[in-house]
């Protein structure tokens, strides 16, 4: 007779090179009393890989097997209830599942059962709880945990400020490649609670804006504009800026605009420049919405004049 684990294993291994083989494998594990075998047919059966996609047959499969004591099981229903695949939200359902996984043992589960403590989804706010399962996430290896026990300790929240412990959790979340948590050494090391100062900020900043993250790619810019931590850089700055404004962010578009109107680090162009400024205003940017109003009233008064800034005043 087949070992159950074993048809679970090469289910696995077939998925991508012979999926309906795979979905027939770990239904005949399922019919043996495997959960791992309920699991892998509702996760095929989710992606409608090997099978016809039907998530409310997912579903039944993963409550069958969370019956039986399967936490990834038990995590995936937390995921559906949190509005995932489309799912209905109910967050007391999925806050109970989440629960039941991580108090199962299922490491995945425990930053996800922390943040709804921390933040009351579903349940009562508490913190102190929270931060117990952030830390047992962090024990597991989770580098996002790491950061945000950093935050709850450096804001009191769920225990008494630790400063000293707030920046070594930082530390190791950075080191692990949190960027939320490079940008963070960068801010320490500016304010001077960690040493280094400007050239170390400019280092974790980069390091953070190399992962795409865009506070730091905007912060990074803004160092390459100012000189800070490293040589004054226009061209990469405005290199920066630009990359952000195709993104959509205002006020990396205003400081396109700002950069073109004045030629700096690119060739001046007043016209291309006030029209980034009038979609950084639209876009939400309160500075750009005010120097727009002042090139209005000053283009009214025939103090300046840029080519087409009649039209796009209108």
């Amino acid at each position: 007779m087949a070992d159950p684990a074993e048809l679970c294993e090469r289910a696995a291994e077939l998925v991508g090179s012979d999926p309906a083989e795979s979905y027939r494998l770990f239904r005949e594990a399922a019919s043996m009393g495997s959960g791992n075998g309920l699991f892998g047919m509702a996760e095929l059966k989710m992606e409608g890989i090997g099978t016809e996609q039907d998530i409310a047959g997912a579903e039944n499969l993963f409550k069958e097997a969370a019956a039986d004591g399967h936490p990834p099981s038990m995590y995936r229903l937390g995921q559906l209830w949190s509005g995932a695949a489309g799912h209905e939200e109910d967050p007391a359902a999925a806050a109970e599942w989440f629960r039941r996984s991580a108090e199962s043992g299922f490491p995945p589960a425990y930053p996800e059962h922390a943040g709804i403590l921390l933040y009351g989804y579903g349940v009562a706010e508490d913190p102190a709880g929270a931060l117990r399962w952030y830390r047992l996430a962090a024990d597991a290896g989770d580098p996002l945990s790491m950061f945000k026990i950093g935050y709850m300790l450096s804001e009191g929240v769920g225990a008494d400020r630790d400063q000293a412990e707030a920046v070594r959790m930082f530390r190791m979340s950075a080191t692990a490649g949190v960027p939320e948590a490079m940008l963070k050494m960068a801010e320490l090391c500016i304010s001077g609670i960690v040493p280094g100062g400007d050239r170390a900020a400019f280092n974790w900043c980069r390091s953070a804006a190399e992962t795409g993250f865009v506070p730091a790619m905007y912060r990074l810019a803004t160092m390459y504009y100012q000189g800070d931590g490293t040589e004054r850089d226009l061209a990469k700055a405005f290199s920066i800026y630009s990359e952000l404004a195709e993104g959509g962010e205002a006020d990396a578009e205003f400081m396109v605009g700002r950069m073109l109107l004045e030629g700096l680090g690119v060739e001046k162009d007043e016209k291309k420049g006030f029209e980034s400024l009038c979609r950084a205003a639209a876009g939400g940017s309160q500075i750009a919405v005010q120097l727009v109003g002042d090139i209005r009233r000053r283009q009214n008064t025939q103090l300046i004049r840029i080519d087409g800034a009649e039209d796009l005043t209108r």
